[in-house]
Parts: structure tokens; C-alpha cells; sequence
């Protein structure tokens, strides 16, 4: 995992090579929110919820991150914000 501008955070599977890039803001803090992937793009053709490298805010961003070792917990700091995501998967077996 690592931190972006914007707000933006991506996380790398080591097994599947697989990444997506996230954000983490007030409205997905909310409880029992979905996280949605999010794509940057240059120019050109983008899709509805593409955004922008030229409407990327470079004065948010994100200072730390964690996780937790064995469930699929992350912690994200960004200023002066604290985000705690948890799988939902993980929500529904031990919650």
C-alpha cells in the first residue's frame, strides 16, 4: 500500500499483481461505505468517473498508512484526518 495526492491511496496484490487505486474522504468514511476504485487519466477520452490529472488537489495527501498484519484492516492519515477501512467480507464474518 501507498500513499498518493489527492487523497488517493493504491494497494498491490503480491499474488495477483493486481492494483486499484482508492480515496480516502469524508463520504467513504461514513459507515458502511464502499469503496469505489478510482482511475487518473491524461487527456483524451475518459470514462464517467475518471479524473483528471489537471483536477488533482496536490495539497491533500497521504502521510501514513498501516495495516494490519493477519485481518484486512488499513489505516490511512491524511493532514489532519484519520480513515480506518475494513474488508467487508471481513465485516460480515467476525462483526
Amino acid at each position: 500500500m501507498t500513499g498518493a495526492y489527492n487523497n488517493f491511496f493504491r494497494m498491490f496484490d503480491r499474488n495477483t499483481n493486481r492494483d486499484v487505486t482508492l480515496e480516502a474522504s469524508r463520504e467513504s468514511s461514513k459507515p458502511r461505505a464502499v469503496l469505489k476504485p478510482r482511475r487518473v487519466c491524461q487527456g483524451g477520452k475518459r470514462r464517467k468517473d475518471d479524473i483528471s490529472v489537471d483536477s488533482l488537489d496536490f495539497t491533500k495527501k497521504i502521510l501514513h498508512t498501516a495495516w494490519h498484519p493477519t485481518e484486512n484492516i488499513i489505516a490511512i492519515a491524511a493532514t489532519n484526518n484519520l480513515y480506518i477501512f475494513q474488508d467487508k467480507l471481513n465485516q460480515e464474518m467476525h462483526g
